[in-house]
């Protein structure tokens, strides 16, 4: 599309720059199916912005219909406040339905069971787990013991999964309390290397 005037430049910021921002916001905490098909991302655009409508009438009312109650500052905010700021407000309460399973019981009361958006168990734990200790277990057999905090990393590319864990602990033959390793800075491990994970509180 080519931005010939003022108007085409309004129609791509009112139509596109919202869903844009709603989806790149959800994505920073929760991984997504991804696609590469264009009109599949321009459909999940043009929706994501039509809900961000939706959800903005009254505003969006009282902006083209109510200019005797808002002035044309307040209306220039309003619109600001509708392509930029409520996007982002959408994206994180999404977020937080997608990372709790506070709400779940709506959907057992309607006797139904969601399908979960997030595309792998891989991608689903790491984007809803708290600090924890976890025990890696490798495809050649070897263990390795540590935590998972906030400076621990999960990679969400699925081409491409690794795993920092930023403290690393020994594991006793006796099966007593795990030590932590003296002078280390975390490892990082290969995805394809990784038999299961052990997640401990």
């Amino acid at each position: 599309m080519k931005l010939e005037n003022i108007s085409d430049l309004y129609f791509v910021l009112s139509v596109f720059v919202p869903g844009f921002i709603y989806d790149g916001m959800l994505r920073q905490f929760v991984p997504l199916h991804s696609t590469t098909h264009r009109e599949t991302i321009f459909l999940r655009l043009l929706t994501a912005t039509a809900y961000n409508y939706a959800l903005c009438a009254p505003i969006i009312y009282l902006c083209l219909y109510r200019s005797d109650l808002v002035g044309p500052y307040w209306r220039l905010a309003a619109w600001f406040v509708v392509i930029f700021i409520a996007p982002i407000m959408f994206a994180i309460i999404r977020a937080m339905f997608l990372q709790t399973t506070k709400f779940d019981w709506i959907f057992r009361f309607l006797g139904l069971r969601p399908i979960n958006p997030i595309p792998t168990g891989w991608d689903w734990i790491f984007s809803r787990t708290n600090p924890c200790y976890v025990l890696v277990t490798l495809t050649a057999g070897r263990e390795i013991a540590g935590f998972f905090g906030t400076k621990s990393m999960a990679s969400s590319d699925p081409e491409r999964r690794d795993i920092f864990i930023e403290k690393l602990y020994t594991v006793p033959a006796d099966g007593s309390t795990w030590v932590e390793a003296s002078g280390n800075l975390g490892i990082q491990v290969d995805g394809n290397q990784i038999a299961f994970i052990e997640f401990r509180g």
